[in-house]
């Protein structure tokens, strides 16, 4: 269970101070599908990466599970993310010197996994989202659609119970929006929580909830019957 309490995020430059979280009180339980939807600069990004322990609050509580992950220190947050959390980002985030089979391969080598498990596990996440003729193809040589089917392969292969997406059909045509929707769709129907932030509706209207946000604050919570 995801549960922030009186969660604030301040980001300063100088003496001149940014609120990106005033006070957000949220919980998502284990396996929902939310969608996190608000304009440019209303907090969703700032949310989901805290959500995800790439950032922490200024004030208030994040926890996971009970695990008071707003205390941790460095060390703590990237065996958290590690463990719990995997991303799939707008700007796919994949390794540009690396084939898409060492894209997909790197969260594996950091957990340590024997090389004929990670064979086995990164060929059955690239036949899973379609892209298993490509694997020895640098990210520039693929389309963006290809490219985020890595990303999503990548974060298959991690295994985590919460999987975060930030804007995945963004730089998108409508199509290969619509294929990596139904890929991240099939990862929640697996049992895993599944929350995207978007600005566009149709892509939140998927959801089984929608959770409005404006400065900061949300404003609105909406589930699905």
């Amino acid at each position: 269970m995801i549960q922030l309490k009186e969660a604030k995020k301040i980001y300063k430059n100088g003496r001149t101070e940014y609120p990106a979280l005033n006070g957000i009180d949220l919980t998502i339980e284990n396996g929902e599908y939310v969608a996190i939807i608000g304009t440019s600069g209303s907090g969703k990004s700032t949310l989901l990466n805290i959500i995800g322990g790439m950032d922490q609050t200024t004030d208030g509580q994040y926890l996971y599970d009970e695990k008071n992950v707003s205390k941790m220190n460095s060390h703590a947050l990237h065996l958290f993310r590690k463990e719990y959390v995997s991303f799939v980002f707008q700007r796919f985030a994949l390794l540009n010197q690396y084939s898409v089979y060492e894209n997909v391969e790197v969260p594996l080598l950091a957990k340590g996994i024997e090389k004929k498990e990670r064979k086995k596990k990164v060929l059955s996440a690239l036949m899973q989202v379609g892209i298993q003729d490509l694997y020895k193809k640098k990210p520039s040589e693929l389309s963006g659609g290809e490219q985020q089917r890595c990303a999503i392969a990548r974060a298959l292969v991690m295994d985590t119970p919460v999987v975060l997406a930030d804007e995945p059909t963004g730089s998108l045509d409508k199509n290969s929006g619509i294929k990596v929707m139904e890929l991240l769709e099939g990862l929640h129907e697996q049992g895993k929580t599944l929350i995207i932030v978007t600005h566009d509706m149709d892509i939140a209207e998927h959801a089984d909830r929608i959770i409005q946000i404006e400065d900061g604050k949300i404003v609105a919570d909406t589930k699905k019957n």
